[in-house]
Formats: C-alpha cells, structure tokens, sequence
C-alpha cells in the first residue's frame, strides 16, 4: 500500500519493527557564497551550508529564518537535510528553534516526496540524545503521518530517564493529534492502544489524554475506553483506577437514543468493575427527555439494583431521572411503590427532595 501521507510503498504485515533509514554521511559541498549578507538573495544550498559551518550565531539564526520560507521547501532541502537535521541536535536553543521552521515547511508540503524526507530524517535523529526540540515540533505538524513516530520517540526518551524530551515528545503527540482532521479517531486509538505497554511519564500522560486535559476539540469515544478498561482489569489491573477517574469528565450523552445505547452496552462488558465504572460515568439522559419513555431503562436499572456491587451507582442515575418532567416520572413512581423500604438511600433521598418529603 502507498501511504496518503509520505507517499512511501509499504508491505503491511501484523509484526512491524522500526528500522533506521540508510541517510547519506559526509559534510555536504560548499557552494559559492555571496560575501553581502543578504540572506533573501542567498539560495536554499548556500543558507544551509552558511548555517552548518557558521562561526557567529546571530548570522546563522539570520539565515534560518531566512530559510524558512515556502520557496525552500524544496528539493535541494530535502537532500541537505540528514546534515541539516544532524546539526540542530547540539545547536545553541536558539539557533535550533530557528532552525525547525523549513523542517515544518517540507512536513506540511503537499509534496509526498518531501514529507517523506522530513519524516525519515525525524525516525534517524528524533531517537538522540541529546536531541532537538525544534525536530520534534516540526514533527508535531506532520498530524496523523507522525503521531507514532513522535510516541516511539517519547517512549525511547522516557525508558531513558530523559524526562524534559519525552515531554516535549508528548507535546507533540498532542500538537500532531489536534491538527488531524481526518483521521483523529485512528491517531487516539494508537495513543490509546499503547497504554498497556509503556510505564511512567508516557502512562500517566495517556491517563491525562484520555480525561481530555487537552485542547484539541476530541473526546475520547465512551465506549472504545470502557473497552480498554475491560481488557486491563486482567491484563494490568494497577491502571483500572487511573483510568476510572479519567471516566468521570466525559461529556454526557447528547440524546436519548444515545444514552440508551450507552445503557444497553453495560451488561456487554465482561467484567462487574467495569461495568461499575460504566454506570457511575453514565450521567443523566437529556433534560429535554420524554418522561414517559423512560420506563424500559427504569426497568434495566432496577434490576441492577439486586446487584451489591451495582447497586449504589443505579442509584445514582435513577435519583437523577427523578427530575424529567414536571413531577416524578411515572416509571419511577411505580418503581417507588413496588420497592418501597428496599430502595437505596441514594434514591430515597433524592426521591423525597423531589416530592417534597421529609
């Protein structure tokens, strides 16, 4: 298959391992340079070569800005840039940060060619130490095409103790994901999938990706994470809480079919935690929600009522059902009658606030 995103021809196989690109070595060749410092007249060749063997680092920060610029983005970059993207890993911070801009140019090109250089280089030099911060924010604007490179690279530096890069990796994840448009979807369940498998700082920052802390306009689907859930009450149980509390701001259901849906789901999953989890995340149907429709989901939580690990969340989303409408539902009122005494205390006591009771 070729990629859509770097235009590279790929056999797809189940088992994939990452393998370093052959890049040329050796110092590229000089060419002539005009002694006037007029960097706009300079030609991408000579902007790359002045930087590289430069001696005054205001000059060299001059040149690449002046290089990042759409004209540059060009062949003669992508050639250069094994050099290029080999000396940014021990630049001044500075002279790095101004270095990344063309790097960002070749990434975001419609070019596939060029992507693909700019990728290439990244799965060549993004595993270094020390490594560039401008590398990894060029990366971080490839979105879906660079969303695992720049994971790899997070997981390498933290099974590394190298904690201010994964950082900055992660960041880019983060950047990458919110300028998807398409494939968003696909780049969380990568982000999402590896959660099994890596420890510390990369953990905890999926843990936090999954509440949303984020801004990238994206929630994570409801029912992909009860799915995670299910799987790691067996395979890693110690992120079974961590993820629990991720659940809690998830954005309520948008409408009564959809939070039937999300009720109907819960006696599928395998495990009574996670189906816990599931009803206590639930939240409450719309409020503009017909009262009188209600009674084949009154049906469902009471029956989960009987359950003593299930019996205090159903509760909950009952006692919440109590304000549909402009007095208690009549699902719930019968509900009441039938079992009197043997109802939750979470239940009566919304149950008396909502008739007036004391």
């Amino acid at each position: 298959m070729t990629c859509r995103y770097c235009g590279t021809d790929s056999m797809v196989v189940r088992r994939l391992r990452r393998i370093d690109p052959d890049l040329p070595d050796g110092p590229p060749p000089r060419p002539p340079i005009d002694p006037a410092k007029d960097y706009a007249t300079w030609g991408t060749e000579a902007l790359v070569w002045g930087i590289l063997n430069g001696t005054v680092l205001e000059d060299q920060i001059a040149m690449a800005k002046e290089l990042d610029n759409w004209p540059h983005a060009n062949a003669t970059m992508a050639r250069l840039l094994p050099h290029y993207v080999h000396y940014m890993l021990t630049a001044p911070e500075t002279l790095d940060h101004a270095m990344r801009g063309v790097i960002g140019k070749l990434i975001c090109s419609n070019d596939l060619k060029l992507r693909n250089a700019a990728i290439v280089a990244g799965q060549r030099f993004g595993f270094s130490n020390p490594g560039s911060r401008g590398l990894l924010f060029a990366l971080s604007l490839g979105d879906a095409g660079t969303v695992k490179l720049l994971l790899e690279i997070a997981e390498w530096a933290g099974e590394r103790g190298l904690a201010d890069y994964c950082k900055h990796a992660l960041h880019g994840v983060q950047t990458a994901i919110g300028r998807e448009a398409n494939y968003r979807h696909v780049c969380n369940e990568i982000v999402l999938n590896r959660l099994p498998y890596v420890t510390g700082q990369v953990a905890d920052w999926i843990v936090r990706h999954i509440r949303n802390e984020f801004d990238v306009g994206y929630r994570q689907p409801r029912p992909f994470v009860l799915g995670m859930i299910d799987d790691l009450v067996t395979e890693k149980p110690d992120l079974v809480p961590k993820l629990e509390q991720a659940m809690r701001p998830q954005r309520a259901a948008e409408s009564w079919p959809m939070w039937q849906q999300w009720l109907a789901d819960i006696p599928r999953l395998r495990h009574e935690v996670t189906r816990r989890i599931a009803l206590a995340t639930l939240g409450q149907p719309p409020h503009d929600t017909d009262p009188g429709a209600i009674g084949p989901a009154v049906e469902k939580l009471e029956a989960l009522l009987d359950n003593p690990a299930l019996a205090e969340p159903a509760a909950q989303v009952l006692g919440g059902m109590l304000w549909l409408g402009s007095g208690v539902p009549p699902a719930l009122e019968a509900m009441a009658q039938r079992r009197g005494q043997g109802l939750p205390r979470a239940f009566v006591q919304k149950y008396n606030l909502r008739t007036g009771k004391r």
